[in-house]
């Protein structure tokens, strides 16, 4: 019998989630990898989703959940001086047509999610796509995510919904 892993029991739980708050109406799933390096044995999770009442063409939340070689032979040997776990990052990609409102997205995301998470944002555009700029913003959770935190995992959702409402609110002038 397969014994799951971390990593795939916290990818049923995201995904479980998600999936429901699709059923109910609230957001729309628009895109999901599950990949395997196997050069490194690395293990990498994305969904991607909005709000029904987005335009998923413009703004779009996701969640990144990472599993390295190192944690799965954690896992995998039983170790019991080690504690398997998963890294968690939280993001938003969002068109914007001026930069001016990338110094406000750090204040309100620190508001939702507190101080001690690192807040990056990484700006793209098209080179003759004058005003109109991609805004990659990612919440990085400095620590591992176990399966103990599977309460936690299920409050962030509120938290990201709120958060992908904000950064709607902020960049949709």
């Amino acid at each position: 019998m397969f014994d799951p892993t971390v990593f795939d029991n916290l990818k049923v739980v995201i995904e479980g989630a998600l999936y429901d708050l699709d059923l109910d109406g609230d957001l729309t799933i628009t895109d999901r990898k599950d990949e395997l390096e196997l050069a490194t044995m690395a293990r990498h999770y994305r969904i991607t989703f909005t709000r029904k009442d987005y335009h998923a063409d413009r703004i779009n939340a996701y969640i990144d959940l990472t599993f390295d070689l190192y944690n799965l032979a954690t896992e995998l040997q039983s170790m019991s001086d080690r504690r398997p776990g998963c890294k968690l990052e939280i993001g938003f990609i969002v068109d914007i047509k001026t930069l001016d409102v990338c110094s406000t997205i750090p204040i309100i995301l620190e508001k939702i999610w507190g101080e001690t998470r690192t807040i990056q944002q990484e700006i793209s555009f098209d080179y003759n796509a004058n005003n109109k700029y991609t805004n990659n913003i990612k919440i990085i959770f400095n620590r591992l995510l176990y399966e103990d935190n599977v309460d936690d995992l299920l409050e962030m959702l509120e938290y990201l919904l709120v958060s992908l409402q904000q950064i709607n609110n902020v960049t949709s002038n």
